[in-house]
């Protein structure tokens, strides 16, 4: 085992290519052959920041084996990328204890044995933490004024942004108000290897980020807030975001559904003898099968069924075509208004002096919520009904969760007991148009 050790690391890497961090540990190798000390073990963490407080994986590791003594020497870059806090660099001082040499490539030997090895360490720490602060309130009054002046962080700085990026965040705002989850989105995404903006791969979280991002109305949002217009242009329209936000944000959705089904009708179906879930599981022969998800009173094969339940969905399309009549939902823009009034007062009245301050955060908090699940309850009621301009023409393209969400709607499906008959009878599986 090495009996060296380098620890490198880089706050911010916006490529994801672990350029920064590959170029410090290039150079600590080099020290390292200049000193004569052989092999380097290499601990890096790329693209974190010690000031933030996120944990640092490998900077764990580098803590763990100097507590078990397993290096000697140790190497860093700079004193700023082992540490950015005095209580690091005192934690790390107690570990080293004069046990382990340190070097730096851009500083030399730093001795913690001694008290001035000890002070010029805890100067540069402190002034590490100083720039770091320093940048913090530097980025922070840049993204206020960016507010301010209605410009879009993320952006392109002319306000423009990625046609073909563009159109992907159209495609899943779209996806999102039609009824699709951001699992499965994120999974087509993956299989069409779309690239993100930054080279990683698609997760639910990052669809989910990227839907709910204001800016994509040609909205100014700043700390949570939408704070008026910006001056870019929108990619889709606001009723169409807010409906996509509301739908992510429903607290009805369910955001842990297990293991998302891949047949079209697994959970959808009822058993015949005992009314439990039918699900697709198993297989028989090799043929994927359809069973009764308690007492396996029943089993058909997976294709069979599906087959027979597309024919039926598709005649009634084509027969009487899938176009409910709007819901009958209440007008909520006039209760907006007034709540939006409300606010307005509140404010004018704080001005004139006529609230203490917990009095105006305890109004203000009542009717912030108020408007906000007025607004989400208004943007719900403009979500499309699942089976909204599907035809028989249109099936095919459909993705699963689409149709399974036509199929539910629609139609209520049991299969009934064969009695033994190992033939396939069409008249055993129950199909039953939904009012």
């Amino acid at each position: 085992m090495p009996t060296t050790v380098a620890y490198v690391r880089i706050s911010s890497d916006k490529t994801g290519a672990g350029l920064g961090v590959e170029r410090q540990a290039a150079d600590c190798r080099e020290l390292a052959t200049r000193l004569g000390l052989g092999e380097v073990e290499i601990l890096k963490d790329n693209d974190l920041s010690a000031y933030s407080g996120k944990p640092r994986p490998d900077y764990e590791e580098l803590k763990k084996g100097l507590r078990e003594g397993r290096w000697t020497t140790l190497l860093i870059w700079h004193v700023d990328r082992l540490c950015r806090s005095v209580r690091d660099l005192e934690d790390m001082v107690d570990l080293i204890n004069g046990k382990v040499a340190v070097h730096t490539v851009r500083g030399g030997e730093i001795d913690l044995t001694s008290a001035e090895g000890r002070l010029q360490a805890r100067m540069l720490g402190t002034l590490a933490r100083y720039e770091s602060e320093h940048r913090s309130d530097r980025v922070r009054r840049k993204m206020d004024a960016n507010a301010e002046a209605g410009i879009a962080h993320g952006w392109q700085p002319d306000g423009t942004l990625e046609p073909a990026e563009a159109e992907i965040v159209a495609e899943l705002t779209r996806r999102v108000v039609t009824g699709e989850s951001i699992r499965a989105l994120a999974a087509d995404l993956r299989k069409r290897e779309v690239p993100s903006s930054r080279g990683a791969v698609w997760q639910p979280g990052s669809v989910k980020s990227i839907v709910l991002r204001a800016r994509n109305a040609g909205l100014r949002e700043h700390r949570g807030q939408v704070v008026g217009a910006g001056t870019w242009p929108a990619i889709v329209d606001r009723d169409t975001w807010e409906t996509a936000c509301a739908v992510l944000t429903d607290p009805a959705r369910r955001t842990s559904p297990g293991n998302a089904p891949t047949r079209l009708l697994s959970g959808l179906m009822t058993c015949g003898v005992c009314e439990a879930p039918v699900r697709a599981g198993g297989a028989k022969g090799g043929v994927p099968v359809y069973r009764c998800s308690t007492g396996g009173h029943v089993k058909r094969r997976v294709a069979l069924v599906d087959s027979l339940v597309e024919s039926f969905i598709l005649d009634l399309l084509d027969r009487e075509g899938v176009h409910p009549q709007p819901a009958d939902v209440p007008d909520l823009r006039g209760e907006i208004a007034a709540v939006e009034t409300r606010l307005a007062n509140l404010e004018d009245d704080r001005a004139d002096g006529n609230y203490t301050p917990a009095g105006y955060r305890r109004n203000f908090d009542r009717l912030t919520a108020r408007l906000d699940d007025l607004v989400r309850r208004d943007a719900l009621a403009r979500v499309p009904e699942p089976t909204d301009d599907v035809t028989p023409a249109s099936w095919p393209d459909l993705v699963l969760e689409r149709k399974r969400a036509v199929v539910a709607r629609k139609l209520q499906v049991r299969l009934l007991p064969a009695g033994g008959n190992p033939h396939f009878n069409a008249e055993l599986i129950e199909i039953t148009p939904r009012s």
